[in-house]
Formats: structure tokens, sequence, C-alpha cells
């Protein structure tokens, strides 16, 4: 099945077109229990990244979650904060 998540964050980082211009094109799934609970990706250039997309659109709780992201998180503070402190904040 991770090749199925990895697929679908694949699917939705393709839709940040040039608008993420000059960033990377990240997608990101979040799934509990195997199912979709949370989906983002990185809409414009300055706007929350995919991870933070996702967990803005989880309809459950994201604890016991797994994320699946085409890039790994951020870590440094540019336009936007923090991926990997932001998914440490949340899964405390």
């Amino acid at each position: 099945m991770h090749d199925v998540y990895m697929r679908k964050a694949l699917e939705l980082a393709s839709k940040g077109g040039i608008q993420v211009k000059p960033n990377p094109l990240v997608g990101a799934v979040i799934v509990k229990n195997n199912q979709v609970i949370g989906e983002g990706y990185h809409q414009a250039y300055g706007e929350a990244h995919a991870e933070i997309q996702a967990f803005n659109h989880a309809i459950e709780d994201v604890k016991d979650a797994t994320m699946y992201v085409t890039l790994e998180p951020c870590s440094h503070h540019g336009k936007t904060g923090s991926c990997a402190k932001k998914i440490i904040e949340i899964l405390k």
C-alpha cells in the first residue's frame, strides 16, 4: 500500500505547477488505519507547504498516522515556518 500513497502524493505535487517556483513541487498524504485522512500540496510560493496543507485538511486526529511526502520536510524558516518543527509540534 505504501506505493499507492506515494503515487497519490506525487499526483498532488504535480498540481503545484509553476505557481510554486522557485520551490519544488511537493505533495503529502496522511494515512491512518489504511484510510487517507488528509491531503495537501504546495499550491503557491510563499503559501503553506504540502505537509501543513495535509494537516489542515485532515478529517480526524492525526495521532498515530503516517505521512507520505514527496520531499523531506523543510527544517529552515523562510517565507513559511519549518515543516519539520510543525510536524513535531502537532504530533507531540
